[in-house]
């Protein structure tokens, strides 16, 4: 199903598809359990298809040199984590995502390695009613990462760039 053609068209998707989850997550339209598990499955597949593909073409862009690679914010960042604290940080995680202690700041490109390199097993979330941030974990070299991603400022960095289309090939 080949229905987004430009990063900017991917990156409006991604943003629908966020506010769908949350308002599911939030239950804002009072569904029953069971519909409400159901949707957020579906449009959590739908975010992770669409991060996938949004990092990919990005990257690959980047990478030919046909996009800049921009400096903007789009998360946090803690390296070297124990591997305790992967399993406690999204029970405990608050945003905003800058003030997460000893974190570093997450560049839009490092941001779009961490989508590419995540444990997903490991991975989870934070969303309410202006908020959609991922945690993902990772490995790098036997040290454990943690990497928190709005989904938010990643859809409005990638709305500041040039918009290009996203080759069949990269998705």
């Amino acid at each position: 199903m080949w229905s987004r053609r430009t990063l900017h068209e991917c990156a409006s998707e991604l943003e629908s598809v966020s506010k769908q989850f949350r308002n599911a997550y939030m239950n804002s339209h009072k569904i029953d359990s069971n519909r409400r598990d159901e949707m957020m499955r579906e449009y959590s597949n739908r975010g992770v298809e669409l991060l996938r593909i949004l990092a990919l073409a990005i990257r690959s862009e980047q990478d030919a040199g046909r996009l800049m690679k921009l400096p903007a914010r789009v998360g946090s960042f803690k390296d070297n984590v124990a591997h305790d604290e992967i399993a406690l940080f999204p029970q405990y995680y608050r945003p905003p995502y800058k003030k997460v202690r000893s974190s570093k700041s997450l560049k839009l490109r490092d941001g779009l390695n961490k989508i590419a390199h995540a444990d997903p097993g490991r991975s989870s979330f934070y969303a309410d009613d202006t908020t959609h941030d991922l945690i993902l974990c990772g490995k790098n070299q036997g040290k454990y990462w943690i990497a928190i991603l709005s989904i938010l400022d990643l859809c409005l960095v990638i709305k500041c760039m040039p918009d290009c289309e996203i080759n069949k090939s990269d998705g």
